[in-house]
């Protein structure tokens, strides 16, 4: 079973073990295949600094994903999911569509019938996950640290 608790300093460690071991995504999004403890604790300064709320989500107690989002993003009075990653021993099990069903939920109870979400351009997993889960491609943009991505509208799912 799939289970969902909110992100605090204590899963900072269950965070890490979830990011290391997906050694692409990491070296795409932060130029570098291993994360530090200290680069989980600069994504949670920054995800509270924008208001962002951050699950883990855990199979039978094993850490196994994180999902974080922002309800409204200032820039574009969207709701965006900024983080949607699975343990790479859980890949591949149907985990990232559970998530988005629970996030769909969510979203559809709070009257929200759309998101966005940005992929970085050169990760082409990301890319046919978020097509075939109904997404459609927006806009190209470019994040702050310069790297290139596809921004995607994706509607909740009922």
């Amino acid at each position: 079973m799939l289970t969902f608790k909110r992100s605090s300093n204590e899963s900072l460690a269950a965070e890490r073990e979830i990011l290391n071991a997906n050694p692409l995504f990491n070296r795409l999004s932060k130029d570098k295949e291993i994360l530090s403890l200290a680069d989980i604790e600069a994504e949670h300064r920054e995800a509270e600094a924008a208001g962002a709320e951050r699950y883990v989500m855990h199979m039978q107690e094993h850490p196994a994903g994180i999902l974080e989002y922002l309800m409204i993003n200032p820039k574009d009075s969207c709701t965006w999911i900024g983080l949607l990653v699975i343990h790479g021993s859980h890949q591949g099990k149907g985990l990232a569509r559970a998530a988005l069903k629970w996030f769909d939920d969510r979203m559809q109870a709070g009257g929200v019938v759309s998101h966005r979400l940005g992929v970085l351009e050169d990760n082409h997993p990301a890319h046919a996950f978020w097509r075939s889960q109904g997404a459609s491609p927006v806009k190209p943009a470019v994040l702050p640290d310069g790297k290139p991505i596809l921004i995607y509208e994706r509607n909740v799912q009922g």
